[in-house]
C-alpha cells in the first residue's frame, strides 16, 4: 500500500552516528525504503535531481530495474507515484550480464525490458520504492539517509534488535524530536505500534 503525502504524517526517528557507522544502516536500502521526490521525470533526472548520483555514479549502474524490468534507456523511461526503482553495480554470471543495461545479452530479455506505454505522467511529488545494492549504496546511501527514507516500523525494529550493543556505542537517537534510549527502541515500545517510520541518519559533528 502506497504511503500517504507527507513525510510529517510518520513519526520521525533520528539517529546522529559516527561517519563509519553509517554503513551499517545499508542493508535497509537493500531491503528497500520509501522517498518522497518529484516523479514524472525519466530515470536519469530522477537519478541526478532527486537523489543526487554524479554521471561517475550513474556509469557504474550497471543494472536497473523498475516496476520489476530491466531498464536500457534511462532517457525515456518514466517513473510514477509509487514506482519501484532498484539499482545496482555489476552483478557477476549470466544474470548479470543478461540484465545490465544495453549490454550484449540485453536481447535475451527483449520480452520483459521495460518500455513507456506513452500514457502521460504528471510532474508531481509523489512516493518512489528504491532498492540499492553493492558499491552504489556506500555512494548513494549517506545522502538519502540524511534526507530521510520511510519503512516498516517492524523491519526497522529488527535491524535495531540484533545490533543494540553496537547502536549504544556508535550512535544516539530522537524519536519524535526527543532523545530515547537504544534499549527502549530494542524493546519496542511506541514504535512498535506504528505501521511505519520516517528514518534519519545524520553523521555527528567533530569539531577540528
Amino acid at each position: 500500500m502506497l504511503a500517504d503525502p507527507s513525510p510529517a504524517s510518520y513519526p520521525c526517528l533520528a539517529f546522529t552516528v559516527d561517519r563509519p557507522f553509517v554503513a551499517k544502516f545499508f542493508l535497509l536500502l537493500q531491503q528497500g525504503v520509501e522517498i518522497r521526490r518529484r516523479v514524472g521525470l525519466n530515470v536519469d533526472l530522477f537519478l541526478r535531481q532527486e537523489i543526487g548520483a554524479t554521471t561517475e555514479t550513474i556509469d557504474k549502474i550497471q543494472s536497473i530495474i523498475l516496476d520489476g524490468k530491466p531498464v536500457d534507456d534511462i532517457g525515456s523511461s518514466l517513473l510514477q507515484d509509487g514506482s519501484t526503482l532498484a539499482l545496482s553495480a555489476a552483478l557477476p554470471g549470466l544474470v548479470g550480464a543478461t540484465l545490465r543495461r544495453g549490454g550484449a545479452y540485453s536481447s535475451f530479455r527483449s520480452a520483459i525490458t521495460y518500455h513507456e506505454t506513452g500514457k502521460a505522467i504528471t510532474l508531481e511529488e509523489g512516493w518512489v520504492c528504491v532498492k540499492i545494492f553493492n558499491l552504489l549504496m556506500a555512494e548513494l546511501g549517506p545522502d538519502l539517509l540524511r534526507k530521510g527514507v520511510l519503512l516498516r516500523s517492524s523491519d526497522l525494529l529488527g535491524f535495531i534488535k540484533v545490533r543494540t550493543k553496537d547502536f549504544r556505542k556508535g550512535c544516539s537517537a530522537t524519536f519524535e524530536g526527543k532523545s530515547i534510549d537504544i534499549g527502549e527502541l530494542e524493546a519496542g515500545t511506541e514504535l512498535a505500534l506504528k505501521d511505519k517510520v520516517f528514518l534519519i541518519v545524520n553523521v555527528r559533528l567533530v569539531n577540528a
